[in-house]
């Protein structure tokens, strides 16, 4: 059986897209194959949903596909961390990929764009929390739990609905470990990044999980 590198992706025509270019190019050079996510219903609605775009992802992917590993558009590919939780999926449902993790800001992220070194970069933050959005699961788990909660629109939430469902219905029977990468999100712009009350999805994960 095979492992698959699922990214969600709908087109903005704007900076996220420049950015996108550079990290499919780099997926592609890697050793793993590549699903792009599209929403089946981004044209129609107006609004990418990530919840459709991994549900229709893994439902088409052809049956030697048991393991699954979600990135965003924004993350920079890390074969280590694909590899290790393709090892981890052989004995476990589901895991997080990274606890640590930085942003790079806007001006070192256009250097990234030219080709340029980023080491020694500024950041504009470092986080050093479990992140939630880039997880691998086997095909088993996400059946059991019925993939993604397609009730989550745009962005908010539906990640840490799905984690949670995970840990509930398809729980580890080991502690969650990591495998030491860090996550390294490029920049982009966060006009949608709306958690307030406002958001439709704030709404569906407190009326959900209270």
């Amino acid at each position: 059986m095979a492992v698959a590198v699922i990214v969600p992706w709908g087109t903005d025509n704007g900076p996220r897209e420049r950015v996108w270019t550079k990290v499919r190019e780099q997926w592609r050079e890697s050793s793993f194959d590549l699903i792009v996510a599209a929403d089946p219903q981004f044209a129609a609605r107006g609004k990418f949903s990530v919840s459709r775009a991994i549900n229709n992802a893994v439902r088409l992917a052809p049956p030697d596909y048991d393991r699954f590993v979600c990135f965003g558009a924004d993350m920079l590919p890390c074969d280590d961390t694909v590899e290790w939780a393709a090892a981890e999926l052989n004995s476990q449902p589901w895991t997080l990929l990274f606890d640590r993790g930085a942003s790079l800001s806007e001006q070192s992220t256009t250097r990234w764009l030219r080709g340029m070194d980023i080491l020694g970069c500024p950041e504009v933050e470092r986080f050093q929390t479990p992140c939630v959005g880039p997880i691998a699961f086997t095909s088993k788990a996400f059946d059991r739990v019925g993939g993604f909660d397609e009730r989550y629109e745009g962005w908010a939430y539906e990640d840490v609905d799905f984690w949670y469902r995970l840990q509930r219905d398809v729980p580890r029977t080991m502690p969650q470990t990591y495998p030491g990468t860090a996550l390294i999100q490029l920049w982009h712009p966060t006009e949608h990044h709306d958690l307030s009350r406002e958001n439709p999805n704030v709404r569906l994960f407190a009326e959900t999980w209270g």
